[in-house]
């Protein structure tokens, strides 16, 4: 059998588009259209332009092109001479002109910045003459917070009882007719004694005049214990024992001595007081004539404040 060769027919067109550049087309006609920006920004770029040129013609409201130059040249030029605000008359300067260089007078600028130093200047004055006096102030608080912290003492009230200066002094009553004040003057006995410091109890229910000596102290009738610290009121038992809680309490007794003492005087029994040796507590005495009189020697009670322990 002879081999068969096909022909190519002139009539019949090539196939120059496969399968997949037909697909490639159809995509491509779907795709949206896309825009050029930049044609359209030059587009509103040019009818700006003619907008400008339009307005250009409206020559009656432009000002004056001033250069920034011309303007330092002028500043330059103008008379720095300081004139006195008292000589200064201001329907001497002239009126702006928009044909000017520039629109101000030079002498109405220089007055102005005259002005304005005058101001600050003054301003200045009265600042430092008020910041003089609180300086001093500050310097007096720093001055007495130093000498709070070196003798803390000194935060408390001056009020100095008869031989208190340098001592310890507590007014204290052994009475039991209000219970809290007895208890009260019972918890700062103990404390000062814990402390084992030298201490003067002044019973005002064995003597009379521990209780007037105290009333003139404190300007008043008030009810004991009170406590004095070498001249300085420390108050009751309330701002006693807050001071004792606080850790502030034990730093004021710095210079007081200490009590080596191991127990009750020997002569009172830690009373502090003892019988007169002229009366014997009676508080009266029996003249030879049979008359009896008071103890000059002895309180209204026939004691007399304990020759060796106070």
């Amino acid at each position: 059998m002879d081999s068969y060769t096909k022909t190519p027919n002139p009539n019949e067109q090539p196939k120059l588009f496969t399968k997949e550049f037909e697909e490639q087309e159809m995509i491509k006609e779907n795709q949206p259209e896309i825009i050029d920006v930049e044609e359209l920004m030059k587009d509103l770029e040019s009818d700006e332009d003619e907008d400008g040129e339009e307005e250009d013609d409206d020559k009656e409201n432009i000002r004056p092109n001033i250069e920034k130059e011309n303007v330092d040249c002028s500043r330059q030029n103008c008379s720095t001479t300081a004139f006195p605000l008292s000589e200064i008359d201001v329907s001497s300067f002239r009126r702006p002109d928009l044909n000017s260089c520039t629109l101000f007078d030079p002498k109405l600028l220089v007055a102005f910045e005259q002005a304005v130093k005058e101001h600050m200047k003054m301003n200045e004055e009265i600042h430092h003459v008020e910041k003089k006096p609180r300086i001093e102030e500050k310097e007096e608080e720093e001055e007495e917070e130093e000498e709070e912290e070196s003798d803390p003492l000194l935060a408390f009230e001056e009020k100095c009882p008869a031989g208190g200066d340098g001592s310890v002094i507590l007014y204290t009553t052994t009475l039991k007719g209000i219970r809290k004040t007895f208890e009260d003057c019972n918890s700062v006995r103990f404390l000062l004694e814990s402390f084992k410091v030298i201490f003067y109890e002044r019973d005002i229910s064995m003597h009379s005049e521990y209780k007037e000596e105290l009333w003139r102290i404190m300007g008043g009738k008030v009810m004991p214990p009170r406590l004095f610290i070498k001249g300085r009121y420390i108050g009751g038992a309330d701002e006693v024992l807050t001071l004792h809680e606080q850790g502030k309490l034990k730093v004021l007794f710095n210079g007081i001595p200490l009590d080596n003492c191991n127990g009750a005087c020997e002569g009172c029994g830690g009373v502090r007081f003892v019988l007169c040796f002229v009366c014997n507590g009676s508080h009266k005495i029996i003249g030879d004539d049979g008359m009896s009189s008071e103890c000059m020697k002895c309180n209204e009670n026939g004691l007399i404040v304990c020759p060796l322990c106070c």
